[in-house]
This record gives structure tokens, C-alpha cells and sequence, in this order.
């Protein structure tokens, strides 16, 4: 009997230990903040492409559409040739084949929340005034108007 006793001993030993190796682990951990998941990142179109290729334009509006419905930041930076598609009075017939027109697509991307600028030096070349744009777009004052939304994880897709 003594023997059979010894033998269960160490099996006894090491599951007890190991209830209390969990429990220790459990607490420990219990007092640990939770770290919540990383900020999606700030997804950036930098919209160079103008009247010129408006299959570029639209599939970068698009893109900054699935961005919106990911749940990320979404800043649209209006430059090179694009200021001109930022006017308010922007003609409903400037689309894509059969695609949502350019001035539906910019409304919808500012009422979801989407930040849009415009690059001052570009608009001037283009001739459009501050005045001019549609309602949600800035003409770019200070810097921060953009580099505030540029993070250390901002994604940058060109169109």
C-alpha cells in the first residue's frame, strides 16, 4: 500500500503544481492593463490625375470608399491636376463610362467622413480659388492640414 502511495505521490505533486503554476498565471495576468489592437491604418489618396484620366480618378475616389467602409481615416489630397475637380460647380456629366459621377462620389466621401484638401501652388496653376470648392474641401492654409493626418502607419495610394 505504501508503495503504490509513493508511486501516486509525484503525479499527485506535479498535477497540483501545475493547478497552482495556472492560477498564478491567471492572476498575473488579471492584473495586466489589456493593450487594445493597433489604429487601422490612415489611408491617404493622393489624387495627382485630373479631367484628363478620369479612370484613374474615379478608381481612386472608389478606393477611398472601401477605406471609409473599412473604418479608417480617410484623407483625399487634391493636386497636381485634380483642384479642378474639387470646384463646387463641377459639371454632373465629368465620370467614368457608367460610373456615379465625380462630384457624387467627392459628396459622398465628405458626408462619410472623409478629409479632403487641396494643394494651394496646384490649384493657383489650375486657377481655382478657395471660393470655388465644394463644400468639405479646404484649400490647404498651414502645413498641419495634412500632416496632422499622417501618421507613422499612413498608407499613400497615387491616382
Amino acid at each position: 500500500m505504501k508503495t503504490a502511495l509513493f508511486q501516486a505521490f509525484p503525479a499527485a505533486f506535479a498535477f497540483l503544481a501545475l493547478l497552482l503554476g495556472n492560477a498564478a498565471v491567471a492572476e498575473e495576468s488579471a492584473k495586466k492593463p489589456t493593450r487594445s489592437l493597433p489604429k487601422k491604418p490612415t489611408l491617404v489618396i493622393n489624387l495627382v490625375s485630373g479631367e484628363d484620366n478620369l479612370h484613374a480618378v474615379t478608381m481612386g475616389l472608389h478606393f477611398a470608399e472601401h477605406g471609409l467602409a473599412d473604418r479608417r481615416e480617410v484623407v483625399i489630397f487634391f493636386n497636381v491636376k485634380s483642384p479642378s475637380l474639387a470646384r463646387k460647380n463641377l459639371a454632373d456629366n465629368v465620370r467614368f463610362k457608367d460610373k456615379p459621377s465625380i462630384k457624387e462620389m467627392i459628396a459622398k466621401l465628405g458626408q462619410g467622413g472623409a478629409k479632403m484638401v487641396v494643394c494651394p501652388m496646384c490649384a493657383e496653376v489650375m486657377g481655382v480659388k478657395a471660393g470655388e470648392l465644394a463644400p468639405g474641401i479646404e484649400m490647404i492654409k498651414e502645413r498641419e492640414q495634412i500632416f496632422d493626418y499622417l501618421h507613422e502607419n499612413s498608407v499613400v495610394f497615387t491616382y
